[in-house]
């Protein structure tokens, strides 16, 4: 039974505004229909893509691997095996939102190549 409901566009991804009842991957069709008005909570403050944290794991996590790291910007804050470890010291430190991941090992990643 066709049904409508009201989503948001983000990262790529459309992000339903209410509670769905479906099976997880279970296939739907949408049909979009742009809204005119912005939402409210929509932001003149531009979006932080994390570009420094990127280029950061890009090019010096290597000696981190098998860790999490908390990151603001290209400067480290914090690193370690638990991941609430890492985030609690990065947010006694006073960043209440760090850029958080954890660097793979060799053995981590799921390619294996031909």
């Amino acid at each position: 039974m066709p049904r409508q409901l009201e989503a948001v566009y983000e990262h790529g991804v459309f992000r339903p505004l209410e509670p769905l009842a479906l099976a997880e991957h279970q296939r739907v069709r949408l049909t979009i229909e742009e809204g005119a008005d912005p939402l409210s909570w929509e932001s003149t403050e531009p979006v932080n893509e994390r570009r420094e944290e990127l280029r950061w794991l890009a090019t010096k996590s290597g000696a981190y691997a098998g860790e999490w790291v908390a990151l603001d910007g290209s400067r480290l804050l914090a690193h370690g095996a638990k991941l609430a470890d890492v985030r609690a010291a990065a947010v006694a430190a006073g960043f209440n939102d760090p850029f958080v991941a954890r660097i793979a090992k060799d053995q981590d990643s799921p390619f294996g190549g031909w």
